[in-house]
């Protein structure tokens, strides 16, 4: 169907390019809001001019004054140099770190300072007890804790003068704590306006074995930087479209040099698909679309508050998006595996369905109808649930409306950190994800009648394969349960799961008005249809659930007795949100009391790796109508995991910040 499409991009689409693109912008340190940003955008913008493209360079306020929906702003940050020694008495005996050399050396937007520090080593230093019998007020604490915990209780509370951090995050498989002895890990302060801003060094894990060995250490540090009100950019262009909707194609630039794959690759990419598409029409390969393409660069989410929160106009005429973050990865280098991260459930669509369908078809994957030169045998790919972490977190929001799947290479040995260079490059990886976005973005600017009642087919048919399996695993389950109760909550657990997906599946099918104002018929048939598969697999596990209960001596199948969850009086309340996109987190983690700060970074301990995953989609459930124990039940079924405490948790810490109110449920 789209073969002429597909093949035309394939051809014209260079990874080799979207590769100098990322050696260029990788040069630059780009942390948001800086002059090294700056410059990047910058070059991003003459590439795109040079391109033939309709540019434009936003600039939004960095300041403390300014609030993009839940996001606070935040002031510029420069700095000229910053160096940590170790002494030997009064003596400069060895340099641990210095910015000049390797930007990551410094705590990002460290406060200027000049001195000697005694260095107290911390046992993690994210709880209260872990500071009982210390005295760290005017010293440097050495912790490979949670940054912004470590910052709070030791600098905000107890008086540390500043922080020197020897972590390594563990992106199992990809990564272990000793794997990258002498890298140095990404991190950084972010400041509220209030907050006492400090300083701080990040040292490989080798030194901090070193200095943890060796105490007492003291260190000479110098940082010369400055905070001042500013500016941060949005690179956008433009293809114009036969109509004022739009297609959004979106990539964060921001990051410490170099951050070549994080987020460089994805910035190169996206350049190099804006370049591809405005030369394939310019030369009539491919026709103009009906949908204009729009492509924003921004730092990483505060950019993209920014923009939409000036440009809630276009929001309803934004049909769908892509957001790509960390794409060009050399896989055997990396230990990645590329990913197509669908969009949250409550925000289910057409694009994830359309994006694993152009994969297919583009790395030979064809259904046995067309061939294409492309193999995705090689290329390690998967397509996986939501899981948030970037820009496509900020547009899937039910209250923004624009379903945005992510490209992303995930796990990667190097995210986040200073080996995250050129050389883990691939320029083939770059050509096929590059090529697949914009395949997807020209094809949604191109979709019709026709587009859209082929798309509504595909969603029906993936969508009867996975409830089959779904009902599979529960008969493979059922015949393996020894009594009756078990049976019980296995038919339970599928009836509910079935009812989630049905949710889903029609609201997916509803997207396609936005291709299409006039599907209702189409919709209306095949939701039909996947009604009566729905009955029809739910019959089929009925019949086996019955033949085990007889087999075990039984014929009573009643639901055995549920006990409440542990979500208290809240569980019936309904919260109603009083904001416009996910709340901005780090707004919470710096506010003024202790009490919420503590209480939110208990949740997070409590959920673990998935706390940002759990949080996020309880507020897209969070639609006016749902009670919080109906909200939790949503999350369980769209993540496996059950989140009671977690979840209520958050809830009352957004209620205590004004940012939901509640309202009784019907009894």
């Amino acid at each position: 169907m789209f073969e002429t499409t597909l093949n035309a991009i394939r051809v014209a689409y260079s990874g080799e390019r979207a590769k100098r693109h990322i050696a260029n912008i990788s040069q630059h340190h780009r942390i948001q809001a800086s002059p090294g940003y700056r410059a990047a955008a910058a070059y991003v913008q003459a590439q795109l001019d040079n391109a033939g493209l309709i540019t434009e360079m936003l600039s939004y306020p960095a300041d403390h004054q300014t609030t993009f929906w839940t996001m606070e702003s935040f002031q510029e940050w420069a700095c000229a140099r910053a160096t940590l020694d170790l002494l030997q008495g009064e003596q400069a005996v060895d340099r641990l770190c210095d910015f000049e050399a390797v930007p990551m050396s410094i705590i990002q937007r460290s406060a200027a300072a000049q001195g000697d520090y005694e260095v107290v080593v911390l046992k993690d230093g994210t709880e209260h007890a872990h500071y009982d019998g210390l005295d760290v007020a005017g010293k440097l604490v050495l912790t490979d804790g949670d940054l912004g915990r470590v910052y709070d209780l030791a600098v905000r509370r107890r008086g540390a003068a500043g922080i020197l951090f020897d972590g390594m995050a563990t992106t199992a498989p990809g990564r272990g704590p000793l794997d990258l002895p002498d890298a140095r890990q990404y991190t950084s302060f972010w400041w509220g306006a209030d907050e006492p801003r400090c300083f701080g060094f990040v040292l490989t894990p080798r030194q901090g074995r070193r200095l943890r060995q060796n105490l007492p250490v003291r260190v000479r540090a110098q940082v010369v930087s400055a905070f001042y009100d500013g500016a941060f950019e949005v690179v956008a262009a433009f293809i114009p479209g036969q109509s004022d909707e739009e297609v959004l194609v979106v990539s964060h630039l921001c990051h410490p040099q170099p951050s070549a794959n994080d987020n460089a690759s994805g910035a190169a990419a996206t350049i190099e698909i804006a370049a591809t598409l405005q030369r394939l029409i310019d030369d009539g390969t491919l026709p103009p679309p009906r949908r204009g393409i729009r492509f924003l660069w921004m730092p990483e989410m505060t950019g993209t508050y920014a923009y939409l929160a000036n440009s809630e106009d276009r929001l309803a005429r934004t049909v769908a998006a892509v957001n790509l973050d960390m794409v060009g990865q050399n896989q055997e280098r990396c230990h990645s595996v590329f990913n197509i991260e669908q969009p949250p459930e409550a925000m289910a669509s057409f694009a994830p369905v359309l994006m694993k369908r152009l994969w297919d078809m583009l790395n030979g994957d064809t259904g046995g109808h067309g061939t294409f030169e492309l193999s995705s045998a090689s290329v390690r790919h998967a397509v996986t649930s939501f899981s948030g972490g970037s820009d496509h977190y900020i547009l899937s929001d039910p209250t923004v409306g624009v379903p945005t799947p992510m490209l992303i290479q995930w796990p990667d040995r190097f995210y986040h950190t200073s080996e995250d260079t050129l050389d883990k490059v691939d320029p083939d990886m770059l050509a096929r994800i590059g090529g697949l976005a914009a395949a997807y973005a020209y094809v949604i600017a191109g979709a019709d009648q026709r587009t859209a009642t082929w798309l509504g087919h595909e969603i029906v048919a993936r969508r009867q394969c996975r409830l089959v399996w779904r009902t599979q695993a529960a008969i493979t389950s059922a015949l393996g349960a020894e009594d009756a109760t078990a049976l019980s909550r296995l038919r339970d657990g599928l009836r509910a799961a079935v009812d989630h997906r049905i949710d889903c599946d029609m609201t997916a099918l509803q997207s396609l008005e936005r291709l299409w104002p006039d599907c209702g018929e189409l919709v209306a048939e095949l939701s039909a249809e996947l009604h009566e598969a729905a009955r029809r697999e739910l019959s089929r596990a009925e019949h086996v659930f019955r033949n085990r209960a007889r087999s075990l001596g039984s014929d009573d199948l009643s639901s055995p007795a549920v006990q409440p969850p542990p979500g208290g009086p809240f569980d019936s309340l309904i919260p109603q949100r009083q904001y416009r996109g996910p709340v901005a987190l780090r707004s919470l983690e710096e506010g003024d009391d202790p009490a919420s700060r503590d209480a939110l970074w208990q949740a997070s301990r409590l959920a673990g790796n998935q706390w940002w995953t759990a949080r996020s989609l309880a507020e897209y459930w969070a639609d006016g109508q749902r009670n919080v124990g109906e909200i939790i039940d949503k999350v369980y079924q769209e993540t496996g995991y059950r989140f009671d405490t977690e979840i209520t948790s958050y809830f009352e810490i957004l209620e205590a910040n004004d940012l939901i109110r509640w309202r009784a449920g019907e009894e």
